[in-house]
């Protein structure tokens, strides 16, 4: 079985690895929200300003853990989760710009669309 200390040091990377989602998710709306209303530049801008935002957060929890665990692991996972997170974004931003599928949150149609309640 293991040593305690690594449990331990395998614990903090665990848990700092698990605030990175947090830390997006409190900045940046869902991918599938950014897919509907990324339409305009100014959008996308404050879309990427808020991945840097929360990268930088999400990094200083990594870099924090690491320090205190005295081991690499906790920056290690941060990165790797962050990684796979920002992908996700940009792919969003990137599909919703090729594929015309956002659409300028002012124009968005109130109550309309597929889902429409008839009478």
């Amino acid at each position: 079985m293991a040593s305690a200390a690594t449990l331990a040091k395998a614990g903090l990377a665990i848990m700092a690895a698990s605030e990175v989602p947090n830390f997006l998710a409190g900045l940046l709306p869902s991918t599938m929200t950014i897919g509907r209303f990324a339409a305009e530049p100014a959008d996308r801008a404050r879309l990427r300003r808020s991945e840097i935002v929360g990268s930088a957060l999400a990094i200083g929890v990594g870099a924090g853990t690491s320090l205190v665990a005295q081991d690499p692991s906790p920056m290690i996972m941060v990165l790797a989760v962050l990684a796979v997170l920002l992908y996700e974004y940009e792919r969003a931003i990137r599909m919703a710009q090729t594929e015309g599928t956002a659409t300028p949150i002012n124009q968005q149609q109130n109550g309309g669309g597929r889902y429409q309640r008839h009478a």
